[in-house]
């Protein structure tokens, strides 16, 4: 069972990763993008260079679009997951750092053994968006239900634009960035985040308009 809901869940992630490098950039522009606290121009540029990234990772290592995260916010770039070598860690960070347009890579990869990552796999894909039982001594919070969390708490909450962040769980640790608009604001999201059960760690990379 778990290797069929890992297939659907790689099927759904590449089927979204497909999607974006498929849609022509021409068909799109500026002025349909989402409703940030910044230019459409900016978000564009941002949605050129992510596409750009993906498309060199579908060219060189298929995996890469699996395990690897890409998250960018005005020009800057998160990069976090997990690769098997230190060989595709400096692949991953060559093809993301090639391109000039981008002003800050913030590296959070990590180098695991094929078997930590493959038991990460299997552990994501078993919990999917519950929460592991408070009685396991053993296992983790899954990064899914965390981050799913994280998007229907900052949603909800008043006096923040969740639009205006990007975040990632890995291994319980949590990457997020993005823009405040106020001190009050930052400090809203990072105390929503760091009380959300299963986070071990937050690392921010938020900036203030």
């Amino acid at each position: 069972m778990i290797k069929v809901n890992r297939g659907i869940g790689r099927v759904l992630k590449t089927v979204s990763v497909c999607a974006l490098l498929a849609v022509p950039l021409a068909a799109c522009g500026p002025l349909q993008m989402p409703l940030e606290d910044r230019t459409g121009n900016d978000q564009w540029l941002d949605t050129q260079i992510k596409s750009g990234i993906l498309g060199e990772f579908s060219k060189v290592d298929h995996t890469y679009l699996m395990d690897v995260n890409i998250d960018i916010w005005e020009q800057n770039v998160m990069v976090t997951g997990m690769v098997d070598s230190k060989g595709k860690y400096y692949d991953v960070v060559s093809l993301v750092k090639q391109d000039n347009r981008i002003k800050t890579v913030y590296d959070h990869l990590v180098i695991a053994d094929q078997e930590t990552i493959d038991a990460y796999h299997r552990a994501e894909d078993e919990y999917g968006k519950n929460a592991v039982p408070t009685d396991s001594a053993t296992q983790s919070v899954s990064d899914v239900w965390i981050e799913s969390q994280i998007k229907a708490l900052l949603l909800a909450e008043k006096g923040v634009s969740s639009v205006n962040y990007r975040w990632q769980s890995v291994q319980n640790v949590v990457y997020i960035m993005g823009e405040a608009q106020s001190d009050a604001e930052l400090e809203k999201v990072l105390s929503i985040v760091r009380r959300i059960k299963g986070v071990t760690k937050v690392v921010s990379h938020i900036a203030k308009a």
